[in-house]
């Protein structure tokens, strides 16, 4: 009986874990925020995820490259995604003899927020290619670098002390109607980013600038997407861009599926054409200070990784097809009232918990021979709305 109880639960529960880990964005940034990325970093080769999976090709090849599998998708669909193959996972640990690492509530969070972040560092742009484009796009004959170079434009060197182009990309967004006015007059092509071209001008940059020899490399802070919500409704960028008006695309949905070196370069070579349907509309082109671009590249992010909205009634076909309802709404079962364990008040906890008893789970379900619950894009985000929609409306187990 108390093996059955257990399936009981591992069923239904499935479900839980996957839309644990998106519940802690339902209500704004808080819950991601609360992690800290670096210490999640560490924690990735602590518990030894690094034995099977590779960050930028530094790790194991067993699991899938992490980057990668961030890549363009929203916390939701990794969810769904990552509990559909914990199974395999359980069993090629367990066949290599390596243990199922457990998380406490503030090791999820840690985890949870790096996974966020890590999209937002780019992998380190190509020198050689960088000099390439560099020549490629001219840009010598207006700005120097190393003392070679024109002063039309000023010094690049100032930048090499940095490992992200996002300041040069707020640099260019700010001179951007001066250097274009230049060009222009001068006959001069206006250059065109494309791909991660922006990374490797840095990283070219970051090799031939001169700069100190004591000047650490500086890293930027980690971009805040509240502020960054704060400056892109101050800037009047919403005005656009959250109507779709005049066709001005979903940044959200780009910004997930781009890097910042490739949002940096698209930012430059749609600025020429924003610029002049911003003054037909009467906005004044905005300018960036301090760390208000990297901010806003976050907020941008962040608006793509939550996701979509749930529906809740596809929510409810999703408890039940899963098998949530056969446990959690039965008086006679010890399952718990998903109603209370999913208020959303500390998802995060609900997800690690989950996360820890999962090979428990495998077992019971493996010996019961009961499927592992599979989901499809959508199913997480439905069911959150559910589980939500059962507690505003006080239903409980039972009733």
């Amino acid at each position: 009986m108390r093996g059955c109880e257990w399936l009981r639960r591992g069923v239904a529960a499935a479900v839980v874990c996957a839309a644990a880990s998106f519940a802690c964005f339902g209500a704004g940034t808080a819950g991601l925020l609360e992690g800290n990325p670096f210490r999640g970093r560490v924690l990735f080769v602590e518990k030894l995820c690094t034995q099977c999976h590779s960050i930028w090709g530094h790790g194991g090849t067993l699991g899938p490259e992490i980057a990668r599998v961030v890549a363009g998708k929203p916390l939701p669909q990794l969810s769904g995604e990552f509990w559909n193959h914990t199974p395999r996972m359980i069993d090629e640990m367990t066949a290599k003899g390596y243990a199922w690492p457990t998380l406490d509530r503030k090791e999820m969070a840690d985890l949870l927020s790096y996974l966020y972040y890590l999209r937002l560092f780019d992998e380190p742009g190509s020198p050689s290619r960088g000099a390439a484009t560099f020549a490629r796009l001219r840009c010598e004959s207006c700005h120097s670098l190393g003392g070679v170079g024109g002063n039309v434009g000023g010094r690049l060197d100032p930048f090499s002390s940095y490992a992200s182009p996002i300041p040069l990309a707020q640099a260019m967004w700010n001179a951007g109607p001066a250097m274009r006015s230049a060009q222009i007059g001068h006959g001069t092509p206006i250059p065109q980013f494309s791909g991660g071209e922006m990374a490797d001008i840095q990283a070219y940059i970051r090799e031939h600038g001169r700069r100190p020899e004591n000047e650490r490399v500086q890293l930027l802070p980690l971009p805040d997407p509240a502020a960054g919500e704060k400056v892109f409704f101050e800037k009047r960028c919403v005005v656009c861009h959250a109507t779709r008006k005049a066709g001005a695309p979903d940044l959200g949905e780009a910004a997930l599926r781009l890097t910042v070196a490739e949002i940096s370069g698209i930012l430059w070579n749609h600025s020429y054409t924003m610029q002049e349907r911003m003054h037909a509309s009467g906005i004044p082109f905005p300018r960036f200070q301090g760390q208000e671009l990297a901010d806003v590249v976050g907020y941008l992010h962040l608006l793509g990784y939550k996701g979509r909205e749930g529906n809740a009634s596809r929510g409810s076909q999703v408890f039940r097809e899963k098998g949530c309802a056969a446990c959690h709404e039965d008086q006679k079962i010890q399952a718990p009232d998903l109603t209370k364990e999913h208020s959303g008040d500390d998802a995060i906890a609900l997800s690690a918990a989950m996360w820890n008893h999962a090979p428990e789970m495998h077992e019971a379900m493996a010996k019961n021979d009961v499927p592992w619950p599979q989901f499809e894009q959508g199913d997480v985000e439905d069911l959150v709305a559910y589980l939500r929609s059962r507690s505003a409306r006080g239903v409980s187990k039972g009733h």
